[in-house]
């Protein structure tokens, strides 16, 4: 007598379940695997942009009176290195332009630390104090007697301003006389989404001391400031600004282990 295999319709029953419910189980896996990567990625890429405002109280359309005087000249200082041409209808003309010091690719007068230069035919000069115009008018009053016609003009070669913190380390040449911290400010990139507008730290040496004063360059007060035009030697901090966000780098690794995430469930979907 044979054995005929047991049927048990609850069983096909069961298992014929359990086959439908797999694929419907599998997308639906799937579908809130997508919808996890997608937030994922959002999250990630979006980097939220700190704006950047100047003179925030600034009423529109104003006329700001009585601001800081820029009609200054600065005074010559030991270390500065000077430019010093003069031109003259004098066939010796070429000797008096010799290049004296030279420093780096700079080549001039260097004002020693007594405050002095040496100069042809005039010898020692005490120049520390003066002015470019008052250098210029002494020049042209001694060389009188050795020159004809003489024109002197007078330049300052190594004066900067030094910028530092969220902008990055810079030395910017002092190539005018009233440089505005908005000036260095611009040649040195602005401040951006990376700094603190309304911390901006001035450090500035006066004979053996240091003062240091902060700007705030949301407020017109700015404009009235004795440190809004700059001085040689000034040194600028911008303080960084925490910004939340990722950079590229992260971004992108993020991604590739999203999508390498996402391609892991799909193949997991398509085995069942």
């Amino acid at each position: 007598m044979h054995n005929l295999p047991s049927t048990n319709p609850l069983s096909k029953t069961n298992a014929s379940i359990v086959s439908n419910n797999m694929p419907a189980n599998g997308y639906r896996i799937l579908l809130y695997s997508l919808i996890s990567f997608f937030f994922f990625l959002n999250f990630f890429s979006c980097t939220p942009v700190k704006k950047t405002y100047y003179f925030q109280n600034l009423p529109k359309d104003t006329t700001l009176r009585n601001l800081v005087n820029k009609n200054f000249e600065s005074k010559i200082q030991k270390t500065d290195l000077l430019s010093i041409a003069v031109a003259s209808m004098s066939p010796d003309i070429a000797f008096y332009n010799a290049p004296q010091n030279t420093s780096g690719n700079l080549s001039g007068y260097l004002v020693d630390e007594n405050g002095n230069i040496s100069f042809i035919k005039l010898g020692i000069l005490h120049v520390e104090g003066m002015t470019k115009k008052e250098l210029k008018s002494k020049l042209e009053k001694d060389l009188v007697p050795f020159l004809k016609d003489v024109i002197v003009s007078v330049g300052i070669l190594n004066r900067h301003v030094t910028m530092l913190g969220a902008l990055g380390p810079q030395v910017l040449p002092l190539t005018i006389e009233n440089m505005t911290i908005l000036d260095a400010l611009a040649s040195a990139g602005d401040v951006g989404e990376n700094g603190k507008t309304d911390k901006i730290l001035i450090i500035r040496e006066k004979d053996d001391t240091k003062e240091f004063k902060r700007l705030n360059l949301t407020d017109q007060s700015i404009f009235y400031s004795p440190y809004f035009y700059l001085q040689p030697n000034d040194i600028v901090y911008v303080e960084p600004a925490k910004v939340k966000g990722r950079n590229t780098a992260q971004i992108i690794s993020y991604i590739t282990a999203g999508v390498s995430f996402a391609l892991l469930i799909i193949n997991q979907v398509l085995k069942l």
